[in-house]
């Protein structure tokens, strides 16, 4: 499966690459596993995604309340944090299993192997820090999908991202 490697500098290119993402769309909603350690750009990158569709406000990582929901531009996004949560009963008392359609969008934050309920991801996105350096990150995209590759194709595409393809 191919890697696509990405090198991003600074907080606005994460915003971009989150904004990019929500431009890609093709009339289905689609599933988007996001990894990394906390404090990488996991939340950033979803509010550069919901600042694309017209939301204004400040998005919060739901750490806390495990799902915020958005309905912009007549799309359903759901972003997602499973930071706290450790197997399959954990998840199906959050009640997402309700949102697992084709017209849903999710951002999965911290989607882990033992929870063997989640749906296969459209896209996989891990964000590590870059040479140890605090501002730079390693952004690592891989496709889950026919669609999710439809989709990457298109994002670096349109987002003018230089990458690097690891097989």
């Amino acid at each position: 499966m191919e890697q696509y490697v990405l090198i991003l500098s600074d907080k606005s290119q994460m915003l971009l690459l989150g904004l990019t993402l929500a431009k890609v769309y093709y009339g289905v909603g689609y599933i988007v596993y996001l990894n990394g350690d906390v404090g990488v750009g996991k939340s950033t990158l979803c509010a550069g995604f919901l600042r694309a569709l017209g939301y204004a406000g400040y998005v919060n990582s739901p750490t806390y309340t495990l799902i915020e929901f958005y309905f912009l531009s007549n799309r359903y996004i759901y972003h997602v944090d499973f930071y706290r949560l450790h197997s399959d009963l954990d998840v199906i008392n959050t009640g997402i299993q309700d949102y697992f359609d084709k017209q849903s969008t999710l951002l999965i934050e911290w989607p882990k192997r033992e929870m063997s309920i989640l749906p296969a991801p459209d896209v996989i996105i891990s964000i590590n820090y870059y040479c140890n350096l605090k501002q730079y990150r390693q952004v690592i995209i891989q496709s889950g999908s026919d669609l999710g590759q439809k989709i990457i194709d298109t994002m670096l595409r349109i987002g003018r991202f230089t990458y690097e393809i690891k097989i």
